[in-house]
C-alpha cells in the first residue's frame, strides 16, 4: 500500500511540476513577443535606389556586393538601376560614382581598373524618367585595351542618389571584374 501511494504522489507531483512549466512557458512567450514595436514601413514616403545585379547576385567571399566578370573584348555592359518606392512625378538625375574602397582586394593578379584606360563611365549621372521603375548606367569598355595574361582589373560602381533620391545601403554597389587575358 505504502508503494502506491509514492507513486500517486510522484505522479501527482510530476503533473503539477508540467502543468507550472507549461504556464511560464506560454506567460514569456506572451510577454517577449509583447515587447517588440510593430512599425509599418511605408514607400510611398520614401524612394531608394539600387542595382538589379546587386540584388541578385551572391556575394563572393570577403565582398558585400555582387561582382560580375567581363571581357576586355566586351564593348559595353549596362546596369539596370531600379526605383523602390513610389514613381516619379518630375524626371530625376542620379549621380553614381566609382568607389575607391577598394585596396584590400587587390594583389598580384588584381589591379584597380583606370578611367580611360579600362573603362569610361559617359558622365556620372543616369536618368530616371517620368513614371519609370528602372534606368541604366552603361559602363563602355574601349576597344584598345591592353593585354595583360592572368590580370583582372577591378572596378567598383556606387549609387550616389541625389537630394530627394537615396541608395539603397545593402544595394548601391556592384563589382566589375575586367578579365584582361
Amino acid at each position: 500500500m505504502q508503494i502506491i501511494n509514492q507513486s500517486n504522489f510522484l505522479k501527482y507531483s510530476m503533473e503539477k511540476h508540467t502543468y507550472k512549466s507549461i504556464i511560464a512557458f506560454c506567460l514569456i512567450a506572451l510577454l517577449g513577443t509583447g515587447c517588440f514595436k510593430d512599425e509599418d514601413f511605408n514607400f510611398d514616403k520614401i524612394r531608394l535606389v539600387e542595382f538589379e545585379d546587386a540584388v541578385r547576385l551572391t556575394p563572393p567571399a570577403g565582398f558585400s556586393y555582387g561582382v560580375i566578370t567581363v571581357t576586355r573584348t566586351t564593348a559595353s555592359r549596362d546596369f539596370q538601376v531600379n526605383l523602390v518606392g513610389k514613381q516619379l512625378e518630375a524626371p530625376e538625375t542620379i549621380r553614381f560614382s566609382v568607389d575607391t574602397a577598394i585596396s584590400r582586394f587587390l594583389n598580384a593578379t588584381t589591379i584597380r581598373a583606370v578611367e580611360g584606360v579600362h573603362y569610361d563611365l559617359q558622365g556620372g549621372n543616369l536618368n530616371f524618367e517620368v513614371a519609370k521603375s528602372t534606368a541604366n548606367v552603361t559602363l563602355r569598355l574601349p576597344a584598345n585595351i591592353p593585354q595583360n595574361t592572368g590580370r583582372t582589373a577591378l572596378l567598383v560602381l556606387k549609387l550616389d542618389g541625389n537630394d530627394n533620391i537615396k541608395p539603397s545601403e545593402n544595394y548601391r554597389r556592384i563589382g566589375v571584374r575586367i578579365n584582361l587575358n
